[in-house]
C-alpha cells in the first residue's frame, strides 16, 4: 500500500499560504528560506514543518513586517521554544507513514487505532489542512485500493465510514453566519457517491456558510420541493458520470436557481463539448479554489 509522499510541491505550498510561487523562489534565493528539499527532477518540496514557518513568515508581513526581519522573528522564536522545552532532536513520524498507519489500522478494523492516528496528524495540521490534503489522500487511496482488489467491499465500506463520521463532525451549528451564502448539496438520481460532494460541504461549513446536505440519489422532485422551501443561493451537484448529469439537466434547469456541477463528470462533459448553460455552471478545482469560485458566481447572479 502507497500513499503519496507527505512532501508538498511548490503549488500546493501557493495554495495553502497564498504566497506566489515566485516569492517563495526569492525569499529562497535572497534569505535562505524557505528550505525546501527536492525531489529526483529537482522540483522543490516541503515538509509540512516548513509550510506553518512559511504562514508565519507571511503572518508578519501582512502585519507590515519587512521579509527579511520576519524571517529572522521566526526563527528565532523556534530556537527559544526547543530551548524552553529542552528540545532534544528525534526522528518524528512523516505524514505519509502516519496516513499509511490510519489506513493499516482501518483495513484490519482497529477503529481506535485510525483515531489515534488521525488525532497525531490533526495536531500537525489545520483543519483545512486536513480538509484539502489529508481526507482527499484517504479516500483516493481506498478507491484505488478497492479498484485493484487489495481490500474487500466490507473494508471499503469501514473505512468509508470512518472518514464519513470524521467529516460530518465539521457541521456545527456554531460556525453558521447567517451572512454567507446558503448552499444546497446533493447528488442526482443514480449516483451513490458522495466523497467529494462531502468535502466540499465540510469546507462550506468550515468557512461559515449556511449547508443544507441532503446526500445521494436525490430525487429530482424532491430536490425542486426542497430548493423552494429552502431558497438556497446555490444548489451544488457532484457526478462520476456525465450521463448522470445529462439524464438531469433539464429538471436541473427547472430547480430556477444558480446550479453548480461538479466531480469526475466534469471531463466527460468538456469532451462531449457541452458547457455551461441556463443558470447552471462547472467548478473544478481544489476546495478552496473551487468554494471561492462558487461565492463569486453567487454574487454575481445576485448582483444581475
Amino acid at each position: 500500500m502507497s500513499i503519496i509522499d507527505s512532501l508538498l510541491d511548490i503549488d500546493q505550498v501557493n495554495q495553502l499560504t497564498g504566497l506566489p510561487q515566485a516569492t517563495l523562489r526569492n525569499w529562497e534565493k535572497r534569505y535562505g528560506f524557505p528550505k525546501p528539499q527536492r525531489s529526483q527532477g529537482g522540483h522543490r518540496l516541503y515538509a509540512i514543518e516548513e509550510v506553518n514557518r512559511i504562514r508565519e513568515v507571511a503572518n508578519l508581513c501582512k502585519g507590515g513586517m519587512k521579509p527579511r526581519e520576519a524571517i529572522q522573528h521566526v526563527s528565532a522564536a523556534e530556537e527559544h521554544a526547543k530551548i524552553a522545552v529542552g528540545y532534544i532532536k528525534t526522528p518524528s513520524q512523516t505524514l505519509s507513514e502516519g496516513l499509511s498507519m490510519v489506513l493499516e489500522a482501518l483495513y484490519r478494523y482497529d477503529i481506535l487505532s485510525a483515531e489515534d492516528q488521525m488525532s497525531r496528524i490533526g495536531m500537525r495540521l489545520s483543519e483545512t489542512d486536513l480538509l484539502e490534503l489529508i481526507y482527499p489522500k484517504l479516500l483516493m487511496q481506498v478507491g484505488s485500493d478497492w479498484e485493484r482488489s487489495a481490500i474487500n467491499v466490507a473494508q471499503e465500506h469501514f473505512c468509508w465510514s470512518f472518514l464519513r463520521m470524521r467529516l460530518l463532525n465539521y457541521f456545527r451549528p456554531g460556525r453558521i453566519n447567517p451572512h454567507l451564502p446558503k448552499a444546497l448539496l446533493a447528488t442526482p438520481p443514480g449516483e451513490l457517491h458522495e466523497g467529494g460532494l462531502l468535502l466540499l460541504a465540510a469546507f462550506m461549513m468550515l468557512r461559515g456558510w449556511q449547508v443544507y446536505y441532503l446526500g445521494v440519489n436525490l430525487p429530482m422532485a424532491d430536490l425542486q420541493h426542497a430548493s423552494s422551501t429552502i431558497k438556497p443561493d446555490v444548489v451544488c451537484i457532484s457526478s462520476l458520470e456525465a450521463d448522470t448529469v445529462l439524464k438531469n439537466w433539464n429538471d436541473l434547469q427547472k430547480v430556477h436557481r444558480t446550479v453548480a456541477v461538479g466531480g469526475p463528470c466534469l471531463a466527460q462533459l468538456k469532451k462531449q463539448e457541452h458547457s455551461s448553460s441556463s443558470g447552471i455552471y462547472f467548478i473544478e478545482g481544489e476546495l478552496a479554489a473551487a468554494v471561492d469560485d462558487i461565492a463569486l458566481l453567487v454574487q454575481s447572479n445576485a448582483q444581475s
